[in-house]
């Protein structure tokens, strides 16, 4: 913040401060007018930083990340898994865009694109991440309670009804292999939380 001088403002007050007072005492019927266009000059310029505001729109991808780092990645948790897999679609497509731009324009912007680009990526990878716990935990109470329904799974059935085949043939490699493609979890992990046997 601008440091104002003291020294030059006082010396404005004491040469020019009896003045004004004289000039409001002797004509005190134009104080009102004069604050009124105060207060209009004060309104105009505020209604003109507002409209400046307005007209400076936001980019659409600057909009749509803004609403995914608010209020779409806080919410993972309680997403269903159509939710989950409708957001990475969204996210790559979005990649997808960027990727697009990135070739058509000049180099100097490319730049932009990556900044851009990395941030998305970041965005994806959680959705990603967030997808595989989810299904790996459904598929966990899954195997511990067959006879339970998944809300999580609504839409995707005839993922826990394979689920559910595999645990009723009990093949050890084949719910290990089914696990490992659909939850990009590492087979140690899943032998140690679904007690699977080396067969």
């Amino acid at each position: 913040m601008a440091k104002i001088p003291i020294k030059p403002v006082a010396d404005f007050a004491i040469k020019h401060g009896p003045k004004v007072v004289d000039q409001i005492a002797k004509n005190p019927h134009l104080i009102k007018p004069a604050i009124d266009k105060i207060d209009k000059v004060a309104q105009w310029q505020n209604e003109r930083k507002e409209k400046k505001e307005a007209a400076r729109t936001i980019p659409y991808l600057e909009q749509h990340y803004k609403l995914y780092n608010d209020e779409i990645l806080p919410s993972l948790d309680t997403c269903q898994r159509s939710e989950l897999l409708s957001y990475r679609l969204d996210v790559q497509k979005t990649l997808v865009q960027i990727s697009a731009d990135k070739a058509k324009d000049a180099k100097p912007k490319a730049v932009l694109h990556n900044k851009k680009s990395k941030k998305w990526e970041q965005v994806l990878s959680q959705i990603e991440g967030k997808l595989n716990t989810k299904d790996y935990e459904e598929y966990l109470k899954l195997y511990h309670n067959p006879e339970s329904e998944s809300a999580y799974f609504e839409g995707y059935e005839q993922n826990t009804a394979i689920f559910k085949k595999l645990l009723t043939e009990n093949d050890s490699g084949k719910i290990r292999e089914f696990l490992s493609n659909q939850t990009n979890m590492s087979i140690e992990d899943i032998n140690r939380d679904f007690f699977l046997e080396f067969s």
